[in-house]
């Protein structure tokens, strides 16, 4: 399967930066969930800086989870998504941007 996946640049608490990966998965129901992408160090990660980037992934290779957590200040709980990759290739699908498709120039 291919997805898309972004690269965020983060900053922990002690100033370490690093980046994180999200995707978004759609279930076959039509469902569409945010995920955050952790890759197995066995294969490696994309370069943040060629992101957003497509990649193809076979489902033998991935497993999803879902983790139900609480959120300490608010009490409310909410749903964390995972999608860990085991081994993947870039896409030859290079990544289009058409969030701006519907407004006009």
């Amino acid at each position: 399967m291919e997805i898309t996946v972004f690269a965020k640049k983060r900053q922990s608490k002690d100033g370490r930066q690093f980046f994180t990966y999200i995707t978004t998965m759609v279930k076959k129901d039509g469902e569409a969930l945010t995920t955050a992408v952790k890759f197995r160090e066995s294969c490696g990660q994309p370069d943040p800086k060629d992101c957003p980037m497509n990649l193809i992934v076979e489902k033998k290779n991935c497993n999803f989870t879902q983790k139900l957590l609480e959120n300490e200040e608010t009490g409310q709980t909410i749903v964390s998504n995972t999608l860990w990759i085991t081994d993947w290739a870039p896409s030859s699908n290079e990544y289009v941007d058409h969030s701006m498709d519907d407004f006009e120039d």
